[in-house]
């Protein structure tokens, strides 16, 4: 909603106006129902409404439920790209951690894998959307560094293996 209000240029007044008229269902019975209920020539301004129905659709034990699952939030298996699409999911719940690029990328940082965190521990990026790009090229490094790096294992595993098979089957002289 928020997106359509930049574009459109409301007033807080008619922002709850615009809001209330896009809902439908229960959600629009429950908003005349609460409507009904305030006082008589009562202004509803944006956070009027906002707060009303976050606080009917979304209960506070779920924000805090949301809150904590971002605070305890880490990469673990996931790749970077997984971990971000968390991350953006749940710092909605936690705004405080997020309404600074510093505190963005501090709060990102936080929960990284340690693979990546080694090497990005220390950057000074100074936006969110360019710490997570060299991460992500960081991770990219990371990957191929370790492929490359069983195949040269399975490699030499297998050409070990070879030899010694060879040597069995044609005898120690020969190899000589």
């Amino acid at each position: 909603m928020e997106q359509k209000f930049r574009l459109l240029r409301l007033t807080d007044s008619l922002k709850a106006e615009y809001a209330a008229h896009q809902l439908q269902g229960p959600a629009g019975i429950w908003w005349n129902q609460h409507r009904e209920a305030l006082p008589d020539n009562t202004v509803v301004d944006w956070n009027l409404f906002h707060e009303a129905f976050k606080g009917h659709f979304i209960p506070l034990g779920v924000m805090e439920m949301k809150h904590t699952e971002f605070m305890q939030l880490t990469q673990g298996n996931k790749t970077l790209k997984e971990y971000l699409h968390a991350f953006n999911h749940l710092s909605r719940y936690a705004s405080e951690f997020v309404r600074s690029e510093l505190k963005k990328i501090t709060s990102f940082k936080r929960g990284l894998g340690p693979k990546v965190l080694k090497t990005m521990g220390h950057t000074k990026c100074a936006t969110f959307n360019e710490f997570v790009s060299d991460a992500l090229t960081q991770e990219n490094y990371n990957t191929v560094y370790t492929a490359t790096k069983t195949r040269k294992r399975d490699f030499e595993t297998g050409a070990g293996a070879s030899q010694s098979s060879l040597q069995w089957q044609l005898g120690p002289s020969i190899l000589l």
